[in-house]
């Protein structure tokens, strides 16, 4: 494995695109519209455009960014250059306890799904004793084990092969559910909308579907295409077209599939309100909705997009958990050799790091896995706050560097973006931020080994840079704890909560910014990436 230690540019605008598109269509567009609109009744249909409109800022502000710096794993490595490897090295441990959890959860999705076929019942044993998820049997964890060792190989072969597997999985992934939509158009009725009313929950019920109804972590997995940046042919067009393409095309789709959805609900159904809709079975509601209309055919379509969609999105998520890796090494908290590529261009030791660890996750939860969950969710969205913060601390440091995409009101976007993103780490509730924070301290238990064993990573940690996440965090921590969300105690008013929130969000964005780097070291940090890897090579 000797080649080269850069990857290959070889990753287009359609391609990229459909990295955003395929980790955000997964299995759980199969189960999003009941519960959006178990907790907002009909009004779950503005749920889904209030979430894109609120993440477009957030990728906005990566966009800037990735597009001036593409790299490899950029959610890690891009605080780096204006914080240092000290505050990368935090972010990129966060974000990698979420990633690399993401194979094995798509993994038990696709074989939960596909277990409901009576020719694949050997898969699971038993229930658990809530009646949910089943256990993996024996020769369900060598099929599991199979999966996740086939997202690696495809993986392997290249960045190239994998967009071409990639985006034709999306191609499907995208034309089931746009089928399923226009089916249930057709036979949409505002009898279900004149029984309950459009919101009988209010704007309370909208605020829950973008939480406990699923629908703001459904757009997370926009976050890919940032860790395939530093792949993408002319990356300054390449970037800000997948980001903003991707989440406008799903936004679009969730949208219209919620509103086939609540006009295909039969009113019977409703006698104990909308959060007593039943799920439909182990398929699923749409496909009780779609054979209850007489559409077997329809219906079956939807278990095979059961089976591809979680099968696409562990694809996508292994790629960009093996680039995340990659960057983390290059902060210095992985060995030095995880960082390195094969001569197909990919970096083959990160992801085979990143497989032993899924299979260990695979075997410790394979009759819980569910658990596993609440840390992809939480750390993910919790490892995006130095977007925000990283964007106006480089246009102070570097003003003269070439921004090939540069947002206009940056200054206010930002700050709004750093909002966002604490407010969904809020809505997240106490019960996973604490669970976050056992990997969390377990992070710190590795730095601290890795900066015993290398005095020269200590010196270069930039500790001021550091310092104001913990601060942060602990907020954050308490803000839930008093919280509505998450089994919090409900100490805050409704509405007061999320004031205070942007308050303290709006506090710690001045600190974070006044925590970056001298303007010389960020500008010595950035000019290790060539202005001229915009350009196609």
């Amino acid at each position: 494995m000797v080649a080269p230690q850069a990857p290959r540019r070889s990753v287009g605008p359609l391609g990229l695109t459909f990295v955003v598109v395929g980790g955000v269509v997964g299995s759980g567009l199969l189960f999003a519209p009941l519960f959006a609109a178990q907790q907002a009744g009909p009004a779950a249909i503005l749920a889904w455009p209030l979430a894109g409109l609120l993440l477009i800022t957030v990728v906005l502000v990566f966009a800037e960014v990735s597009a001036m710096l593409p790299v490899v794993g950029g959610l890690a490595r891009l605080p780096t250059f204006s914080h240092g490897p000290g505050v990368g090295i935090a972010i990129g441990w966060v974000a990698w306890v979420g990633y690399v959890t993401a194979a094995p959860i798509e993994t038990q999705a696709m074989l939960e799904y596909a277990s409901n076929e009576a020719a694949f019942d050997w898969l699971f044993v038993a229930e658990t004793p809530s009646g949910g998820e089943s256990a993996l049997s024996l020769p369900g964890i060598g099929a599991a084990t199979l999966v996740l060792v086939a997202f690696t190989a495809l993986n392997a072969y290249g960045v190239a092969l994998f967009t071409r597997v990639n985006t034709a999985l999306t191609w499907v992934k995208l034309l089931i559910p746009i089928a399923v939509t226009l089916a249930l158009l057709t036979h949409f009725s505002s009898a279900p909308i004149r029984e309950t009313g459009f919101a009988p929950e209010g704007l309370m019920g909208v605020l829950n579907a973008l939480t406990t109804g699923g629908v703001v972590f459904a757009f997370l997995g926009f976050r890919h295409a940032l860790d395939l940046a530093g792949e993408a042919r002319r990356p300054q067009r390449t970037i800000p077209i997948a980001l903003v393409g991707g989440i406008l095309i799903c936004t679009v789709l969730f949208t219209a599939l919620q509103l086939g959805f609540v006009g295909a609900v039969d009113p019977a159904e409703l006698e104990g309100g909308w959060g007593a809709l039943e799920r439909g079975g182990a398929n699923g509601p749409l496909y009780a909705i779609l054979t209850g209309l007489g559409m077997a055919l329809l219906a079956k379509l939807v278990l095979a997009d059961a089976v591809l969609g979680p099968f696409g999105a562990g694809l996508v998520s292994t790629a960009s958990t093996g680039r995340l890796a990659v960057a983390i090494a290059q902060n210095g908290l992985f060995p030095r050799a995880v960082s390195a590529f094969s001569r197909h261009g990919v970096p083959l030791r990160a992801m085979l790091l990143n497989l032993a660890v899924g299979l260990l996750l695979l075997l410790a939860f394979r009759d819980g896995w569910s658990e596993l969950l609440s840390f992809n969710s939480g750390a993910i969205v919790l490892s995006m706050c130095l977007g925000p913060i990283t964007v106006v601390a480089l246009r102070r440091q570097v003003p003269d560097r070439a921004r090939p995409f540069r947002i206009r009101g940056l200054p206010v976007l930002a700050r709004v973006a750093f909002i966002v993103v604490s407010l969904i780490v809020y809505w997240t509730g106490w019960d996973t931020m604490i669970k976050l924070t056992i990997p969390i301290a377990a992070g710190a238990v590795v730095l601290a080994w890795r900066v015993i064993r290398d005095p020269a990573l200590r010196r270069s940690l930039a500790i001021r840079s550091v310092v104001w996440l913990g601060p942060y965090y602990a907020g954050l921590l308490v803000l839930t704890l008093v919280g509505r969300f998450g089994g919090g105690l409900e100490l805050l008013p409704s509405g007061l909560d999320m004031v205070l929130v942007a308050g303290f969000a709006l506090v710690m964005f001045e600190w974070g910014v006044r925590s970056a780097l001298p303007a010389d070291a960020a500008a010595a940090a950035v000019a290790t990436v060539p202005e001229s890897a915009r350009a196609d090579p």
